[in-house]
């Protein structure tokens, strides 16, 4: 039985939207995300508008099939409601490309900060946090204030 070798995270990025090349991979990432300011809801919720985790993967030592998903989570550590997103299935035969590293775009769509404050979002790989391996490597951080809709460039 081979040893089975997750890849590491390279880079993840929070950002509105972004634009696919033919190959279904990220070409253009739009307004990189650092705060949103959310118009309460009648409830004093903040919901949130659509949009992406960006995900570049260092295979070059990668062996196996993994699963990888996105969470959403409070300072504390709690994944918000909506904020498990399907998993993406990933195999990696040690061969990789290192002009072609693998990414992954994960979209959210209907999360809802239950109030304002810090945000962070996991990477998982196979239920473990892709993030820690390396000190540099935090989670992304979002900022989330009550206010007028806006981009949150």
């Amino acid at each position: 039985m081979a040893t089975r070798v997750p890849p590491a995270l390279n880079l993840a990025v929070l950002c509105s939207y972004v634009d696919l090349d033919a190959d279904d991979r990220p070409f253009s990432l739009h307004e990189p995300l650092y705060a949103l300011g959310i118009a309460p809801d009648a409830r004093g919720k903040l919901p949130a508008p659509e949009f992406v985790l960006v995900v570049q993967l260092d295979d070059e030592h990668a062996i196996g099939t993994f699963w990888f998903t996105a969470e959403a989570r409070t300072a504390s550590n709690i994944v918000l409601p909506n904020g498990r997103l399907i998993p993406q299935e990933a195999t990696f035969d040690g061969n990789a490309d290192p002009m072609r590293p693998r990414d992954l775009v994960f979209t959210f769509r209907g999360l809802v900060f239950p109030e304002p404050g810090r945000y962070h979002f996991h990477v998982m790989c196979n239920h473990t946090s892709l993030h820690g391996r390396d000190p540099i490597s935090s989670p992304p951080c979002l900022r989330v204030l009550p206010g007028e809709a806006n981009s949150g460039g």
